[in-house]
């Protein structure tokens, strides 16, 4: 029997939907999977009641870039819709944001419903009676929109990476690191070192990759954590050409850095560009830099891609799926 690539699978996984037929009426059980392709969001608008200023606002949130890219593509890709062509197959959508709105209103609303109809799915609903108030209500919670959005992204990644695991590389990665972490299938050991594993996802026109390396214990900074990253890269990562390595790219700004808790882990995130000394390769990268439970050692978890010809953003998010599943 043919192994089925985890590509094929994975797309099964975020597109599957059970339906039951009622009366001739298609209903919609709870407990559906979500649709959607990654990185999409449903905006459900009645064009005719909104200004262009204020249809450029929103899109303008929507569609702001993704952080730490090396070109420009949006947070999310938008398909809009009227409120009256919101039907089953919009409203199954894994993220939507949906203008409710109508003069007979009294008030105005907003909340953030998870699940309302299909499993893994978000919907943002703003309900009121006058264009100007709904637009300012988008606005006040633009940052919690975005981020449930964008976490919801990537937390379906994530349960499709668990139906699709490594558990060989998982289980050696607990037993060098003392980290547990979901590793899909499809990613294989590009180099290993007593300190140092290297994961790989290969296909000819792009490249996704995994860090995970132990140094002795440091302060949790932006510097610090780059120039870890720099000796780590230099000492195992050769590149395409002779003398080559990956680096943190020296732009104004970046690397974008904050202290964050993933579940129990307390640590460094860090949203960056890498390049390559003596060569021109370079792309995006996400890493996650903790200190031991006992104190003496950090752990980093790095993920980093190539795709020279290609839109980076879903393949940055799957590796950045992969890093924030430690446990």
């Amino acid at each position: 029997m043919k192994k089925i690539s985890y590509f094929a699978v994975l797309f099964l996984l975020l597109t599957m939907v059970s339906c039951r037929q009622k009366s001739g009426t298609p209903s919609i059980k709870v407990d559906n999977f979500s649709t959607g392709k990654a990185g999409e969001m449903i905006l459900v608008l009645d064009t005719n009641y909104w200004s262009t200023s204020a249809k450029k606002a929103i899109y303008a949130v929507i569609q702001q870039p993704q952080p730490a890219i090396n070109q420009i593509e949006p947070m999310f890709d938008v398909i809009q819709c009227s409120n009256s062509d919101y039907k089953a197959s919009f409203m199954r959508h894994r993220n939507v944001v949906q203008f409710d709105y109508n003069p007979a209103y009294v008030g105005n609303t907003f909340e953030i419903l998870r699940n309302p109809i299909a499993s893994s799915q978000v919907l943002v609903k703003i309900r009121g009676s006058h264009q100007d108030s709904c637009l300012a209500l988008f606005l006040a919670h633009q940052d919690e929109i975005i981020k449930t959005m964008y976490d919801n992204d990537i937390a379906r990644l994530q349960n499709a990476h668990r139906k699709l695991n490594n558990a060989v590389i998982e289980k050696k990665i607990k037993e060098k690191f003392g980290i547990r972490m979901t590793v899909p299938d499809g990613y294989f050991v590009g180099r290993e070192e007593e300190d140092f594993l290297w994961l790989c996802f290969r296909t000819p026109k792009n490249d996704r990759f995994v860090m995970i390396y132990k140094s002795p214990r440091y302060e949790l900074t932006k510097e610090n954590v780059c120039a870890e990253r720099d000796r780590i890269t230099k000492a195992y990562i050769q590149g395409a050409v002779a003398g080559a390595y990956p680096v943190v790219a020296d732009l104004e700004g970046y690397p974008l850095a904050r202290m964050m808790q993933l579940r129990y882990h307390n640590g460094l995130e860090l949203r960056g560009l890498w390049s390559s000394v003596r060569d021109k390769m370079g792309g995006p990268f996400y890493s996650f830099t903790q200190v031991s439970s006992d104190s003496t050692f950090c752990v980093t978890v790095d993920g980093f891609v190539y795709a020279p010809q290609e839109t980076k953003r879903d393949y940055l998010r799957e590796v950045e799926a992969i890093v924030k599943s430690i446990q």
